[in-house]
Parts: structure tokens; C-alpha cells; sequence
């Protein structure tokens, strides 16, 4: 039976297919923290009124009400604050939230009556809430501090202000001048792109930062530094995608250096834009305990879109841990993850029915990420197909692989069958995957009946198995 309480009274959140927030990329929205153990809890003297769009058999007049949500997973976005149960997902948008500074506060703790570590949330259209963090202070005051920042920050309202900005521009009536532009093709096209993307970077760094920032020989403070940054996040739209490719770079640097004050300003400006959201959130500091689980549903929805994985899309539905490693981290661009991470997330994702799991072949011990609709029985069959293709088209041409004594023996129309086989390397081609997987496939039918091998000083071949 459905519980009538205050979660279900709040819009319902677009997940994805393996159960991460939906995020609206078109408003630049980007998701800054995930903490969990959390109580949702409504200071409302009466019951909250369903929504009449809300898709729930839940009938106010007749179902208990129940003031409170526990054990919580809460994520804070750009745009807003997300609930979730296991089953269930919901958010209160930003701009519901009253916009002075006791929207938010921290209450509760220490050594009052009321220990409990909690945010006071005061909304317009729910009324106020109490979000207690079972977890203790250091999670209440993370989440505070994000939540905090972004509802200063407005920044939903940004793709509303250019929209307007855009139309109102192109309505405008004043002084034009008419210009003509020529087309440039090839080279000549390619090199103009090129540069008017850097300069274009370049002017808004510059509009950023101010043009005078540069200029500076004395040392920045490190408020002046949070100051500058602020100001280039009211350029985040248009910057995010610049920085996204130099944040890559910082951390190669942070990696590299170990002391000395170019490393801490690289750590310091790295931290900043992370906590202002303006690269990858999914990280430890963000996710807290919440980390793997996330990576997890990352990862799948990453690989479910990928066409040499995914098998709807035309992929084998088998990697090598290493190949998924690198597609994995190539495609994050920031933040890279350690193979001791990656190797706890997919172990996870069985359990989470992300349709993946982990696989490790007997003989050899390789480890692999399979999908759950991959069929081994089915790669074997494939493999056949194939090699029956190739010895009818060999037999058919009349070429064997025999000595030139024997091909004058039998003559060169005899028609005799051609057993030509199949080797790694070929049924990697064929079946689009490594060649350490498609050994292992090969092994694999082996063991299942259909194939058998022959090992000679050219190598290992694979044949249809014709003594079952």
C-alpha cells in the first residue's frame, strides 16, 4: 500500500535507465552533491495536498498520514533538491524555496534538547521542512554549504535570461550595419573554425577574469581567487565546455607535483570549480558513501549508449575490464577514476540489476563486464556460421591447404572438402571483440561441444567439432 506522506507530495524526478538523476543539460543544470541516511520530515499542522498530475492511487480522505520519509538518499543540483527511496524519486525545484537567507539554515546539534543535525527548509509552495542528517554535522554542513551556493547563484535562471536576451535582440531596431561574409571551404575553412574557437575562448576568459588579471606580479589571496572565480561563474554557460578540457590537464599537474606553491594554486582552483559544479560532481568528496553505487549506474548508462558494447546497439555485450577502464575515463575527461574503483562499482552491478555483471572464465581467469543478455551459446554459433561460410567458399575455389605433391595426387578438380578452421585473431574480427576475449569465446565453445582444436607449429586453430 502506498504511504501518504511528504515525499509523494512533491513533482516526481526523470531517471535514467540505471537510475541516476536526469539531468537538464539544456539548462546547464549540473549535480554538486549525494548524501544518504536522510529524514524528510514536514512541519505542516495539517497534511499536504496531493497533486492532481501526480500518477498515485493515493486517496487523501481515506489513507493515514505520515509526517515524515526516512532513510533518504538526497542529492542538491544546480536547479534543485532530489529525494530518493528505492522505488521512488522526487524534487523540489530552487526557485520554491524562499530566497532570503532563512530559506536554508542549520539547526539542531550539540548540546540542546534537539540533537539531531538539521536544515531548516522554508518553502512557498510546501510549506517547511526538516531535512535530519542521521549521518552527523560533517554531512548536514556539506549539503548546506552547496545548497546554499546555489540558491544564490540562480543559475536556472540563466538559459531563461538568454532566451530573452536572444529574442529581444533579434526584435531590436537601431543602427545595423549590413556586412557580407564569404564562404570558406577546405583548409581554409577548417583553420578559420579553429581560430575564431580559440579566440573566442580567449575573450571570454578574458571577460571572466578581467583583462587586468594577468598582469598581476604580486601573489593573489586566496578570497581574491574566489572573488575572480565567482565572476567566471556567472560565464559558466558559455565556459564549461572550455574548462572541462583544461581541468584534465590540472590534475595531471596536481599529479605530477608534489610541493611548491604552482601545485597548491592547481589543488586550490581545482577544488573551486568542483564545488561550484562546474565539472564532473561524481566524485568521493561529493558522493560521500554514495560513491561506488553512483559509479556504478554511471557506468551502465555510459556503456548502454556505447555501440562496441552495448548489444541493442549493435555491440558484442562483452569487455575486458581494461577496455571498459579506458573508454570509461577517455569519455569522463576530468576527475578519472582508479582501476580499484572501477573494479568495486562493477562488482556492484549485479546486485543493482543495471542488467551487467562482472564474469571471470575458468581456465584463465580473465575478468570481464558482460551484459546479462550475452549468451555464450550464441558467440559459438556465430563462430560456426563463419567457418562453414569460409570452407564452402574455400572448397569451392578448390584451394587446400595441403602440399603440392598431394594437390597433384587428388588433381585440381576433385571437389574434396576444405577444413580451413578458425584462429583468434579471425574470430575477433568476426565477432567484433578482442583478441583476448575471442579466445576465450573459442575456449568457451570448445568446452560447450562445438568446436576442437588443433595445435601445430603454425599455431592454434579452431574446427567444427564433428565427433559429438
Amino acid at each position: 500500500m502506498a504511504r501518504y506522506s511528504p515525499l509523494v507530495t512533491l513533482p516526481k524526478q526523470t531517471l535514467t535507465e540505471s537510475g541516476l538523476l536526469a539531468l537538464d543539460s539544456s539548462d546547464s543544470e549540473v549535480q554538486l552533491i549525494t548524501r544518504s541516511f536522510i529524514e524528510l520530515r514536514s512541519l505542516s499542522p495539517i497534511p499536504l495536498p496531493v497533486p492532481a498530475s501526480a500518477a498515485t492511487n493515493i486517496d487523501p480522505n481515506t489513507t493515514p498520514w505520515s509526517d515524515r520519509d526516512k532513510d533518504l538518499t538526497v542529492t542538491v543540483t544546480t536547479h534543485r533538491i532530489v529525494f530518493q527511496t528505492k522505488s521512488s524519486s522526487h524534487f523540489l525545484h530552487h526557485c520554491a524555496v524562499l530566497p532570503n537567507e532563512d530559506g536554508v539554515q542549520a539547526t539542531g546539534g550539540g548540546w540542546t534538547s534537539n540533537r539531531s543535525y538539521k536544515i531548516h527548509l522554508q518553502s512557498i509552495t510546501h510549506g517547511d521542512f526538516y531535512m535530519i542528517f542521521r549521518s552527523g554535522q560533517k554531512d548536514r554542513d556539506a549539503v548546506l554549504k552547496q545548497l546554499s551556493q546555489a540558491l544564490k547563484r540562480r543559475q536556472w535562471e540563466e538559459a531563461y535570461n538568454s532566451s530573452t536576451s536572444a529574442k529581444m535582440g533579434m526584435h531590436s531596431h537601431g543602427n545595423t550595419q549590413t556586412s557580407y561574409q564569404t564562404t570558406s571551404v577546405g583548409i581554409d575553412a577548417i583553420l578559420k573554425r579553429n581560430q575564431d574557437r580559440h579566440d573566442r575562448a580567449k575573450k571570454l576568459t578574458q571577460d571572466a577574469f578581467g583583462k587586468g588579471a594577468s598582469s598581476h606580479k604580486h601573489k593573489v589571496s586566496k578570497d581574491d581567487k574566489s572573488k575572480e572565480v565567482e565572476t567566471l561563474f556567472r560565464e559558466a554557460k558559455e565556459l564549461t565546455a572550455i574548462i572541462h578540457k583544461y581541468v584534465a590537464t590540472l590534475e595531471k599537474d596536481k599529479r605530477n607535483q608534489s610541493n611548491g606553491d604552482e601545485g597548491e594554486d592547481t589543488t586550490e582552483l581545482t577544488d573551486m570549480l568542483q564545488d561550484m559544479g562546474m565539472i564532473t560532481a561524481l566524485t568521493k568528496k561529493t558522493a560521500g558513501d554514495q560513491y561506488h553505487e553512483l559509479l556504478a549506474r554511471q557506468i551502465s548508462d555510459f556503456l548502454k549508449q556505447n555501440r562496441k558494447f552495448s548489444i541493442r546497439k549493435g555491440g558484442c555485450g562483452i569487455m575486458t575490464l581494461t577496455d571498459v577502464y579506458c573508454l570509461y575515463n577517455r569519455a569522463r575527461g576530468a576527475n578519472m577514476i582508479s582501476p580499484e574503483d572501477l573494479l568495486e562499482a562493477l562488482g556492484q552491478m549485479e546486485a543493482l540489476k543495471l542488467g551487467m555483471k562482472l564474469r571471470e572464465f575458468e581456465d584463465t581467469h580473465v575478468k570481464v563486464l558482460q551484459e546479462t543478455g550475452f549468451d555464450d551459446s550464441v558467440m559459438s554459433k556465430k563462430l560456426l556460421e563463419y567457418i562453414d561460410e569460409k570452407e564452402k567458399e574455400k572448397s569451392k575455389e578448390n584451394i587446400t591447404s595441403v602440399t603440392d605433391g598431394f594437390k597433384a595426387f587428388f588433381g585440381q578438380s576433385t571437389g574434396m572438402k576444405v577444413y580451413v578452421g578458425v584462429t583468434a585473431l579471425e574470430a575477433a574480427r568476426v565477432l567484433k571483440i578482442s583478441p583476448i576475449l575471442a579466445n576465450e569465446q573459442l575456449l568457451s565453445a570448445e568446452r560447450s561441444g562445438y568446436l576442437c582444436r588443433d595445435v601445430t607449429v603454425e599455431g592454434t586453430r579452431f574446427f567444427r567439432n564433428l565427433f559429438v
